[in-house]
């Protein structure tokens, strides 16, 4: 009786402990980018449901199982392949003829060689996501440390776990808050930030390229990254157990005021500053720029257009604008191009007239000169249409300025003299 009523313990205690946990099977992973070889994809897709199993919240459906499955689909349904199927509406049918809970379904995109992995968790009864993770990598074929971290990476998320749970779930050893690692045991670090940077342990660089992996000894070690387009950020860190260090670091932008200038050295107020199409501000004024989007554009009715770069160290920039120009004579010049124009093509025809009254012997003198005069006239007005439209003058608007004359803030009106 006794040994009955264990046993019945025994069971329920399992039935309980993988009751609670839900069956996901885990699809292939999806290259958008054609990077990868098959064979890449299926350990990726492997590792993914081997770390989602060592979580220790799943119960994940082996591979073999997954494909006889779908062996025996492909059969029923007379498809070509479901391994060419990656929508929801292809993937949801072989979950549940699985009998799993949820399905993982998985992403890989990228630009270039920066990728993104990217998962969610579907609920087959729902057909709705339930959970997801992303997670980016530099794509190296030569070396996946990268994507290997990127996996962890969204699994943690998926699985809900803290940072490193899920890579210090196979190392016992954790000291309380504060105190330091052993220097006898080695641990698994990964190393991210939110920009692709050098890492460098003591001084000795460790990681030419962000996510990466490296085995650090345990104790207290200074952690330092670099990148071109970032501060560097430097901390001291007590390393004692597997896991994932993030760096957010800050961009190496600068801070710059800018005062636009006449070419007489005025101060010329209320000009648009736009980083691309974006409004920053008005000048003069003080802007952060960006080390990676480090040209502004000045705009201010009846001035030109000016376009600046800003260099690192730059604080103070006086850039000049030129007056916008405007043509005074721009009615007179059509009219010369155009009456010049017909009096040229008349003077051309009364030619060729005389010309044929030459041939018939009749006195073509008087035609002649008469072609001569319009041809000349004609060509006049083209010259004079010309010169008017050459003619710019400053625009009326850029002539008013309000200028700041005290410290109080005190204005006054001025009217430039060219």
């Amino acid at each position: 009786m006794r040994k009955g009523l264990i046993f019945l313990l025994i069971v329920s205690a399992w039935f309980v402990m993988f009751a609670a946990k839900p069956k996901v099977a885990v699809m292939d992973i999806f290259d958008k980018s054609n990077k990868m070889s098959n064979e890449l994809i299926e350990n990726a897709t492997e590792m993914m449901r081997g770390k989602l199993s060592a979580s220790g919240k799943f119960m994940v459906i082996d591979r073999s199982s997954q494909q006889e499955k779908m062996k025996a689909m492909i059969g029923k349904e007379k498809k070509e392949s479901y391994n060419q199927n990656y929508d929801k509406e292809s993937q949801i049918p072989l979950g549940k003829a699985l009998a799993a809970d949820s399905i993982l379904r998985s992403t890989i995109s990228c630009l270039g060689n920066d990728c993104m992995l990217s998962a969610e968790l579907v609920d087959i009864a729902r057909e709705v996501s339930t959970n997801g993770g992303t997670s980016k990598f530099t794509y190296n074929k030569n070396d996946l440390s990268s994507l290997l971290a990127a996996i962890e990476d969204v699994i943690e998320q998926i699985a809900q776990l803290g940072r490193g749970e899920l890579a210090s779930s196979s190392n016992n050893y954790e000291p309380e808050r504060g105190v330091s690692g052993s220097p006898n045991d080695s641990f698994r670090v990964v190393f991210d930030a939110n920009e692709r940077a050098e890492v460098f342990i003591d001084g000795t660089r460790v990681c030419k390229s962000t996510p990466c992996e490296q085995a650090v000894q345990g104790g207290s070690h200074n952690v330092k990254m670099t990148s071109r387009n970032m501060s560097p950020m430097e901390e001291t860190i007590d390393f004692y157990r597997n896991e994932r260090i993030v760096f957010q670091m800050a961009d190496t932008g600068t801070g710059v005021t800018i005062t636009p200038l006449t070419h007489k050295g005025m101060t010329i107020t209320g000009v648009s500053v736009l980083n691309g199409k974006t409004l920053l501000g008005t000048a003069p004024g003080s802007f952060f720029v960006s080390s990676v989007s480090n040209k502004l554009t000045l705009k201010r009715a009846g001035f030109k257009e000016t376009t600046i770069k800003i260099n690192p160290g730059d604080l103070n920039l006086n850039p000049v604008m030129e007056f916008e120009k405007y043509r005074p004579y721009k009615g007179g010049a059509i009219a010369g191009f155009v009456v010049g124009g017909v009096l040229f093509l008349s003077g051309v025809i009364a030619y060729g007239v005389g010309a044929g009254q030459e041939l018939v012997n009749t006195n073509a003198d008087t035609t002649y000169i008469a072609s001569y005069a319009l041809m000349g006239i004609g060509i006049g007005g083209i010259v004079l249409g010309a010169v008017l439209i050459s003619i710019k003058r400053p625009v009326s608007g850029s002539e008013g300025f309000t200028l700041n004359v005290s410290g109080s803030g005190a204005k006054v009106s001025y009217t430039y003299k060219f």
